[in-house]
């Protein structure tokens, strides 16, 4: 009885989806909307000044020197911790941790800063934190 009147129709069949096919839908969506409203903001700074509107990524800007601020204070802190006694961070293997992890943190977003490349700064600042480590140990 495939042939009779009440049969569906092919076009009338719901398909299910499956997970990814729902999740390249759902991004084309969003790619949709960001387009629109990419073009939206687009015809708003035709007419606006462009030059006195900047967007300032702090992430992507390798010359914010904020990142160098900060993570120097924290190798700072945890360095001074070093030396002071009685802060709980005089002995033991986390010591070591901290003080190559920020002096590398430190090293790295100074050589940014100075345009070369991060991942020799951490290198260099990680050695330079496990040496005043080693030196808080002997004083």
């Amino acid at each position: 009885m495939t042939n009779s009147a009440t049969a569906t129709l092919p076009s009338q069949v719901k398909k299910t989806q499956s997970r990814s096919e729902r999740r390249v839908k759902k991004m084309r969506t969003a790619k949709a909307a960001e387009r629109a409203e990419q073009a939206e903001s687009a015809e708003q700074t035709k007419g606006a000044n462009t030059t006195s509107i900047k967007q300032n990524n702090a992430f992507a800007d390798k010359k914010n020197i904020m990142w160098v601020l900060l993570s120097g204070a924290m190798a700072l802190t945890f360095i001074v911790m070093l030396f002071l006694p009685d802060t709980g961070m005089g002995g033991g293997l986390i010591s070591t941790y901290s003080a190559m992890l920020w002096c590398g943190f430190f090293g790295a977003a100074l050589w940014r800063y100075r345009t070369a490349n991060g991942w020799a700064g951490f290198a260099y600042g990680s050695v330079i934190g496990l040496v005043l480590q080693f030196i808080s140990q002997i004083i």
